[in-house]
């Protein structure tokens, strides 16, 4: 009886801790699932397509991931017309719905409207710069990536143009293409970038035309972000035989040979990490920005990386391979800086001579042109410029190095450098209104042609006398 008991105990105890795991493995499920009591509802809705195979496909298969993980029913609705979209996020927040994930830039100011009248429903806008006390925004530093991929396409260049297609002027898209510019000239200061809005996210057709005169004006690089469009942008890089970069998802599989990379965001860990705000209770309606990662689902906040090369990774050069890892840590160091820019800037270039020698400076701006540079030999350069406001400008190093002041007459003018490498730094400052011009310092500024001969005949002469004392020290002449 003894025995029995003992068993039975022994039975009992392990069947409590097999009930306790079982327990354990449930709970965080259940209360994932929960809040307040009730199942959570969850909708995703776009005005993209969720076949697009880019945008709306990783939307699709990020809210798909949260089913599966957690168990959640979540409802979509895709294609939305744009007149349509404060209806549709007004009938899911009168249907209850806890929370919805609004997908794309122009959901933000409707979201905002409607959250008002639904204090109740929490709304995170993916990709927006909205917020309210109930609706979130997601704002990814989608140029951090971009960056990377000008890098890349200024490192591989045949032709020195590299070209973008983008469905819209939208501030994130925008953004998006100046961090590619600001990526490619860091590389080399005088590449031309050409680009072009289409006013259409979904007409492959028009994509293609784009893509295809981007390649007759000289670009062996196209860069996309428009939706189904970009497929047609693809193609053209397809038929032409240049490279094509992709966006937001690897699509690679859209044409293998052609899509070298892409910039992909980790929607997958955006989307779980809305939702675990409201399930946790911990709902902040501001405005968020992760940046960049060193490959999905890394630790951290960052939700943008590099697809691999896939099938092209033979292409891409080993020195190529070793600067665009340099560079994507300088990025995640914060020893470069690609700040976020949503407005629409200008290319402005200029040219500065000394003796024969040309050296090109570039740099975009809020709508204004360099008039003139002149190098003021060994000391600091001057820039004439048509109008004031924001500048920035990426100077060679072989014309100036370690900028130390710059200045409008006999105002210091505070700049930022933004980026540095061993070819240039590209620095950001704001001409003031009444300006014209301003003067750049540095610890060296390259000299003229006179003054290098004079430097070159000094070192060749200390060279020759190191050299007989030497001799003369070893053939015992001169002094004892």
């Amino acid at each position: 009886m003894k025995s029995y008991l003992k068993k039975a105990s022994v039975v009992a105890v392990i069947a409590a801790l097999v009930l306790v795991s079982s327990m354990a493995i449930v709970a965080p499920l259940q209360i994932a699932n929960a809040q307040g009591g009730k199942q959570l509802k969850i909708a995703l809705v776009t005005d993209a397509l969720f076949s697009d195979g880019g945008w709306g496909a990783a939307a699709h298969d990020a809210a798909k991931l949260l089913e599966t993980k957690y168990g959640y029913q979540v409802a979509y609705a895709e294609s939305i017309a744009i007149p349509d979209i404060e209806a549709t996020l007004r009938q899911y927040a009168q249907d209850g719905y806890d929370l919805i994930i609004a997908h794309g830039f122009q959901w933000g100011d409707p979201a905002v409207k409607v959250g008002k009248d639904y204090p109740n429903t929490k709304i995170v806008v993916f990709t927006g710069l909205v917020s309210s006390n109930n609706v979130a925004s997601i704002f990814p530093m989608q140029q951090e990536g971009t960056f990377l991929l000008g890098a890349l396409g200024a490192m591989m260049t045949k032709t020195g143009t590299l070209a973008y297609v983008g469905g819209d002027q939208y501030p994130n898209i925008i953004n998006i293409f100046e961090g590619y510019k600001q990526g490619a000239k860091l590389v080399k200061p005088d590449i031309k970038v050409i680009g072009t809005y289409l006013g259409d996210f979904d007409n492959p057709a028009k994509g293609k035309e784009a893509g295809l005169a981007q390649i007759n004006n000289g670009a062996d690089f196209l860069f996309h972000v428009a939706d189904t469009s970009g497929h047609g942008v693809i193609q053209a890089a397809k038929e032409k035989k240049v490279y094509a970069f992709g966006a937001v998802l690897d699509q690679s599989a859209l044409a293998p040979d052609t899509v070298l990379t892409s910039f992909v965001l980790d929607m997958d860990k955006a989307f779980d990490q809305a939702l675990q705000m409201v399930v946790q209770n911990k709902f902040e309606g501001k405005i968020f920005k992760p940046g960049i990662e060193v490959g999905k689902g890394a630790s951290g906040d960052g939700i943008v990386y590099l697809a691999p090369f896939n099938q092209l990774d033979s292409k891409v050069p080993a020195d190529v391979k070793a600067k665009l890892q340099e560079l994507t840590q300088a990025v995640i160091d914060k020893k470069i800086l690609v700040p976020e820019r949503i407005k629409t800037t200008s290319d402005i270039s200029a040219t500065a001579k000394l003796g024969d020698q040309t050296y090109t400076i570039t740099g975009i701006s809020s709508g204004g042109k360099i008039n003139s540079a002149t190098i003021n030999s060994g000391k600091s350069i001057k820039f004439e410029f048509d109008k004031a406001g924001d500048i920035e400008l990426t100077l060679p190093k072989s014309v100036i190095d370690g900028i130390t002041v710059v200045k409008a007459g006999d105002k210091t003018v505070e700049f930022q450098e933004i980026s540095s490498s061993d070819s240039a730094s590209t620095i950001k400052f704001v001409l003031p209104e009444g300006s014209s011009s301003v003067e750049i310092s540095g610890t060296t500024v390259v000299p003229e042609f006179g003054t290098l001969v004079a430097i070159v005949l000094a070192a060749l002469l200390v060279g020759v006398i190191g050299i007989v004392r030497f001799k003369g020290a070893l053939l015992n002449l001169g002094r004892p």
